[in-house]
């Protein structure tokens, strides 16, 4: 099994069971910047406790699943692992919270392909800003460098006044501007 097979996996499941869902992080950016590799796959959920006990115990034994609910260092949200030591990779399942832009981000998730699946995605503009928004608060360069390439080949398509609000809530606005900077994005 490859980590790509593994998303699959879990997004059929998540279909199955009807939980609402976007695929985040790295096969998000891929979807519209610059693919890179990655041994991770992230995801937010908004589900029941019902539905979760239904979907882990769906998954395939190669999935090692972390039954307590911790909370994410960066953002402070909760998060469910999954872990795949053979391969090795690691799917996180974040709840979603109660902040404003989550909310927004998921409720403008668009519908998109993955492979042959159906799969729910963040907009391209929700995933510049969710990439700044972590470069600004963890100083992680490959945030920023995710959010350049989602903006070099997304660019002027992009909605910048939505992308600039949102930075600007969220305390990103300079990390935006070296973003747009090194994109060579006016």
């Amino acid at each position: 099994m490859t980590g790509e097979e593994a998303v699959l996996l879990l997004v059929d499941s998540l279909n199955k069971f009807e939980v609402d869902y976007m695929v985040v992080g790295s096969f998000s950016t891929n979807a519209y910047g610059i693919a890179r590799a990655t041994k991770d796959a992230d995801f937010v959920v908004q589900t029941t406790e019902e539905k979760r006990a239904r979907l882990t115990e769906s998954l395939p034994e190669a999935f090692i699943i972390d039954q307590q609910v911790t909370f994410e260092t960066v953002t402070g949200h909760r998060r469910q692992i999954i872990k795949i030591p053979s391969i090795p990779f690691v799917i996180e399942l974040f709840d979603l919270s109660d902040e404003p832009y989550d909310k927004e981000r998921f409720a403008r998730r668009t519908r998109s392909k993955l492979v042959e699946l159906d799969v729910w995605l963040p907009t391209p503009e929700d995933v510049v800003v969710q990439k700044l928004r972590w470069a600004a608060r963890a100083k992680r360069p490959k945030d920023l460098q995710d959010a350049c390439d989602v903006i070099k080949v997304q660019g002027p398509k992009l909605d910048w006044p939505y992308i600039e609000e949102w930075c600007g809530k969220l305390g990103a606005s300079g990390v935006l501007s070296e973003a747009r900077n090194l994109a060579g994005e006016p």
